[in-house]
């Protein structure tokens, strides 16, 4: 059997490639050919182009590369013509892949959507295209299902991916001795995002307000785990500019969510990796003017982190576009810090939204369904 796979970037590679490993426990013979990053290459897809070409952040700074994208989706369009595989798997990137959705739908290529487009949050006129291109969808959070199931499409939740995904004990430990906190200093975790772009618009202003918080009273050891693929030398000179002292740990992410009292995150997967370990934190985001102002015209929800979004409320503060500034930075801070009961009440928010998001095991569950759709057969709602 052939199953064409298409991600756009970083996290949806994760995603996909932990899905093709599970799905090779279902299906060993299965041939996979399409576009992925190094998780599922190493999972066994055979690439049509490199992830690179489909890399491209904001509503606004797409447009300059919109002929590489749509030379992309003709190269796809022309193989789903050429091999006719028996599926397609489509893996987020929504403003790509529901063309390519609709590609295969015309040709009678059953597709298979992992990471649901979020028209719950903007963009609902999609709804119309995935209904009528897409075959199953497994979505991320609950409260999607609801919508889609009500429109006509096979949707389904079937838990969260990063349900259970923790830290050892060993690398927690190594963490810890090699920050050798004081006793009675709280930990702050500093994400200022996985991509280069946000590196550069979020650290600056993060640590300036760190530093005006350090010096307003707040005793902390300030940590900043580094995502892979970032340069370093662009955040020791952002710490060095600060005068704030950091401590930059490539790759702890996972193991820091277990020592953070308080983090500071860019929204994103980083502030939901932080609400399941129960970490309170302050959510800011900053992208381009026109791309903020026209995803604020076109949202439907209120927040926009997805933690304050399953929650119903605003859980974590958030910081917005010209909201994010050191000194609120600091006085927001300072507030939950100096303030017992209300981060009590923060950590028992992020317990509930935690606990909303399924058990452990959640690729594994969608490989069987995957298995079950490239062999035609049915499966129940869960």
């Amino acid at each position: 059997m052939k199953l064409l796979a298409v991600a756009g970037e970083a996290s949806g590679d994760a995603h996909g490639g932990a899905l093709l490993a599970a799905l090779r426990g279902h299906m060993p013979e299965l041939q996979v050919e399409g576009i992925g990053g190094p998780r599922m290459l190493a999972a066994g897809l055979q690439p049509l182009a490199p992830l690179s070409d489909l890399q491209v952040h904001g509503l606004v700074e797409v447009i300059a590369h919109l002929p590489r994208l749509y030379r992309v989706l003709g190269r796809l369009r022309a193989r789903l013509r050429e091999a006719r595989p028996d599926a397609v798997l489509l893996i987020d990137y929504p403003g790509f892949n529901l063309k390519l959705a609709r590609a295969a739908h015309d040709l009678g290529v059953p597709v298979f959507y992992y990471c649901s487009p979020q028209i719950w949050a903007w963009r609902g006129g999609r709804l119309r295209h995935v209904v009528h291109n897409v075959d199953k969808l497994i979505v991320l959070f609950p409260f999607e299902v609801q919508g889609y199931r009500a429109a006509g499409l096979d949707a389904e939740f079937l838990g969260h991916p990063l349900v259970g995904v923790e830290a050892s004990e060993r690398e927690v430990s190594a963490l810890r001795a090699a920050l050798a906190p004081r006793p009675g200093r709280r930990i702050v975790a500093v994400m200022p995002g996985s991509r280069p772009s946000e590196l550069a618009r979020n650290l600056p202003t993060m640590l300036a307000g760190l530093a005006m918080a350090r010096d307003g009273g707040l005793d902390a050891q300030f940590v900043l785990p580094l995502a892979p693929g970032l340069d370093r030398s662009a955040a020791e000179r952002d710490v060095a500019a600060s005068g704030l002292r950091v401590d930059i740990a490539e790759g702890a992410f996972l193991p820091l969510l277990k020592l953070a009292d308080l983090a500071i995150a860019a929204s994103g997967t980083a502030t939901l990796q932080l609400a399941m370990a129960g970490v309170p934190s302050v959510v800011v985001y900053r992208v381009a003017p026109l791309t903020y102002w026209l995803a604020r015209w076109l949202a439907y929800v209120r927040h926009i982190s997805i933690v304050n979004i399953l929650a119903g409320r605003e859980l974590l503060p958030e910081l917005l576009q010209n909201d994010f500034t050191p000194q609120r930075v600091r006085d927001t801070l300072l507030s939950m810090a100096h303030s017992d009961s209300r981060l009590q009440e923060m950590r028992a928010g992020l317990a509930q939204v935690a606990g909303s998001l399924g058990e452990p095991g959640a690729y594994g569950r969608a490989a069987e369904h995957l298995a079950a759709f490239l062999r035609g057969q049915p499966t129940r709602p869960t």
